[in-house]
């Protein structure tokens, strides 16, 4: 053929079989690629491993606490619990973010009030305390673990020693927290945020729970408690506040507020907002009910709040007294100057509360600008005179109230004796320039 005769002899009586190669050399070529590919291959595969290795993702650790547990114990099965409280908190801070200490249900503990924080948790992966059910018992017994302050100091203290360090993303759920009358339940300072407490029990302290201020800020920290929750928990038998301090964006949503304040008839409350230039909080769906008890009566503001603070809502919350147990100081929800610095508030929002048979004042705001007091029903059956809504319900710092619209609110006065039948009738012009026409009286 006219090819063969261009190559040479060899290639001619070797025929051909890819590219100018013949048999023998394709075989060997083959050898040579075979090994390449299996290197490579191997290569690749180690490679996919490594990828993966690196990419799966870190699973939380939950560490387990009981007392039939011991603290050499690893802690990281409920088999294998640690057993004591502090002994637990003293690992809180080498957790992981999205890591977890878990007290066993009908357990009992001790805490000495030790100081928590830790710069690994997140807001979007947060450390946890809360609670398990232990092999040996079965889910209808398991009553919530109890821990109980050894002092008068509390059982949970989160703050950083110094400066203000900024931490943040906490979970504290299902635990029954004791106290001997004084402390803090939950105590939060020095720009503690993301903090969630749920389904908590905090009797018996001073103060249920306090979000607090902060030292001098390093560096990352801006002295603002910020994103606190406080929801489905009971806040009960507190001498001194149920919940008191200030907040950035945070809920108090759906607990049950019960004899708190008892030490002294007046400046003790069940909730007492007191802002520092806060912003965003929210008081919703809470029930709220002796509040500074004393001698029988409930002597003091249920819900205050004092400060300065852009943004506040209050709204869809019981509060309520018994017939013949409240004093006259017993003001159901008031925001108003408390302080010898100047207060105001500004966005203030108070819509769908009941209040029932409190003191001589339901629902009362000072200093309040862009107000709306909207569809509350508010009853009244003590022997006293009583004003349902009242603005301004005490004297105004610099900010006078003012943008404020009253709509929508039922008030009924049922004392048997007529005061404070008396007193609306005789203050019915004041009440009307005060509310608007729609609202029922």
């Amino acid at each position: 053929m006219k090819t063969i005769d261009k190559v040479s002899n060899t290639l001619a009586t070797k025929p051909l079989t890819v590219i100018g190669m013949n048999r023998v050399e394709l075989a060997r070529i083959k050898q040579i690629w075979g090994v390449r590919i299996k290197k490579n291959l191997l290569t690749v595969k180690a490679g996919w491993l490594l990828l993966c290795l690196c990419s799966s993702p870190v699973h939380a650790q939950n560490f387990y606490v009981c007392n039939n547990g011991a603290d050499t114990n690893t802690g990281s099965s409920p088999f294998e619990p640690w057993a004591t409280f502090d002994f637990a908190m003293s690992r809180f801070g080498a957790l992981n973010a999205g890591d977890a200490i878990l007290f066993c249900r009908n357990g009992t503990f001790t805490s000495s009030y030790p100081r928590l924080s830790n710069f690994h948790c997140a807001a979007d992966a947060p450390c946890t305390i809360a609670d398990y059910i232990p092999p040996n018992i079965t889910p209808r017994s398991a009553k919530l673990p109890v821990i109980t302050s050894s002092g008068t100091s509390g059982v949970f203290n989160f703050q950083d020693g110094g400066n203000a360090d900024h931490d943040e993303g906490y979970v504290i759920k299902n635990l029954s927290l004791k106290g001997k009358g004084a402390g803090f339940g939950i105590f939060l300072f020095n720009d503690v945020d993301f903090v969630s407490v749920n389904g908590v029990i905090i009797d018996s302290f001073g103060v249920g729970m306090y979000s607090a201020g902060a030292n001098a800020a390093n560096p990352g920290a801006n002295q603002v408690n910020e994103n606190i929750e406080l929801r489905n928990s009971a806040i009960t038998n507190n001498s001194g506040q149920g919940w008191l301090g200030g907040c950035n964006d945070c809920v108090i949503d759906n607990n049950k507020f019960t004899n708190n304040g008892f030490a002294q008839k007046l400046l003790n409350h069940s909730i007492y907002i007191s802002g520092s230039n806060n912003s965003g909080i929210t008081i919703a769906n809470n029930t709220l009910t002796k509040s500074a008890f004393v001698a029988g009566k409930c002597a003091g503001v249920s819900l205050i709040v004092h400060g300065v603070i852009n943004g506040l809502t209050i709204k869809d919350n019981t509060v309520f007294e018994a017939i013949g147990a409240a004093e006259q100081t017993c003001w159901g929800i008031s925001v108003d100057p408390g302080y010898t610095t100047e207060e105001s508030f500004n966005n203030v929002m108070i819509t769908g509360n009941k209040v029932t048979n409190v003191g001589n004042v339901g629902i009362g705001c000072a200093s309040c600008t862009d107000l709306q007091i909207l569809n509350n029903t508010i009853t009244h059956a003590q022997d006293f005179g009583f004003t349902g809504i009242k603005v301004p319900v005490r004297a105004e710092d610099a900010v006078k109230s003012d943008r404020i619209l009253i709509t929508g609110n039922f008030i009924e006065l049922q004392d048997p004796n007529k005061k404070g039948k008396d007193f609306a009738k005789n203050n019915f012009r004041e009440l009307i320039k005060q509310m608007g026409d729609n609202n029922w009286l």
